[in-house]
């Protein structure tokens, strides 16, 4: 009974921690308004709200459409943004004789949002990455830092990186022990032991390695920046082509750190959507798969029920079959297994085709 009850807890723990997360990137926190003062404070406010809940709207709308959903919803005459919208609260806000600004945050209602795209044929793509363990190396003339406290690439990207986006960085902390354990020149030379051993401590499964090179070119006689960018998962290396150029060229001789790292970390974003959207994970044609889970997991029968519904949408997820063992989903749509478990990594979980048959799928952690 004890082993049930704490399996239970354990699992209301993951799904909190898993609901809290994804639920986060609903928020817009940093949302700034200006506006010309006219002495009428609470028509100031009350215009600020609504260019605020314009913009939160945009900025979330961007996070979790592709390129051409974001086409279909620009085709939408009229839409009742306060409708889609929680709850908000001004965070901050200056008045004087000339100007108005305010710090305004707006949390929408994820259901709502969701039941508004669905209604209007437009996919959103709301998958939440894993936490992935960054290694911000930055390569100042011929000088490498990685834990040190004056690494300016590290204090950049750790500045412009967005709790609230899909793709969630993990940045270990800066201190001798860490420089110890994983030398940056070991992690140039890909040590792949040492990076392994470093991610199980950090309990992590996957790290990028983002190296920013800087030298002074006496001939322009400014810095030359360029950024490498590497994933390491399964004790392999694969190069992630972030930036259309990888130099960087700046008549200044002051590092060029902030203003890449604000690109860098944007770039990120969109790596991880290019993952959900890649082409060996999606085609035109629908595939029907039937999903076989244990009965007695009601809770995380819910939870990924909920969970897959986002991705494939509720009309193509169905209830299918159930018996005292088992109950079974059918689960219509275009993408691969392998785009399915991008949304599961979070969780340690991993869909599995069953022996019984290609088309079945187990649960699996890991």
């Amino acid at each position: 009974m004890k082993k049930l009850i704490t399996k239970i807890f354990i699992l209301f723990f993951f799904c909190s921690v898993s609901l809290k997360a994804e639920n986060s990137i609903y928020t817009v926190k940093d949302n700034q308004i200006f506006l010309q003062n006219d002495n009428n404070v609470l028509e100031l406010r009350d215009i600020a709200k609504k260019m605020a809940f314009q913009n939160a709207f945009n900025i979330l709308t961007k996070k979790i459409l592709g390129p051409k959903e974001l086409i279909k919803l620009d085709r939408i005459n009229e839409i009742d943004i306060s409708s889609l919208i929680k709850d908000f609260k001004i965070i901050e806000e200056k008045i004087n004789d000339i100007n108005y600004s305010a710090n305004i945050a707006v949390n929408f209602n994820s259901e709502s949002l969701l039941n508004f795209l669905e209604q209007n044929q437009i996919k959103s793509k709301v998958m939440v990455s894993e936490e992935y363990l960054l290694f911000p190396i930055y390569d100042k003339f011929n000088t490498f830092y990685l834990w040190e406290k004056d690494n300016e690439w590290y204090n950049s990207l750790q500045s412009e990186y967005d709790e609230l986006g899909l793709l969630k960085l993990y940045f270990p902390k800066r201190n001798h022990v860490n420089k110890l354990r994983m030398p940056a020149k070991r992690l140039l030379d890909k040590d792949i032991e040492l990076i392994s051993d470093f991610l199980d401590l950090n309990n992590k499964k996957k790290a990028i390695i983002i190296m920013l090179a800087e030298n002074y070119d006496l001939n322009s006689k400014s810095i030359k920046s360029s950024v490498s960018a590497k994933l390491f998962s399964n004790g392999e290396f694969t190069e992630i082509n972030l930036l259309k150029r990888s130099d960087f060229e700046e008549n200044s001789n002051e590092s060029n750190a902030k203003l890449i790292s604000k690109v860098v970390i944007n770039e990120l974003q969109e790596w991880w959507k290019k993952q959900i959207d890649s082409m060996s994970f999606q085609s035109d044609i629908e595939k029907a798969f039937f999903l076989k889970l244990d009965t007695f997991d009601l809770k995380q029968n819910i939870f990924l029920e909920n969970k897959i519904k986002k991705i494939v949408g509720k009309d193509k997820f169905f209830f299918h079959e159930f018996n005292n063992r088992n109950v079974i989903y059918k689960i219509m749509t275009s993408y691969d297994i392998n785009q399915l478990n991008l949304a599961l990594e979070i969780e340690n979980l991993k869909l599995i085709k069953s022996d019984s048959g290609s088309e079945y799928l187990l649960l699996q952690s890991y």
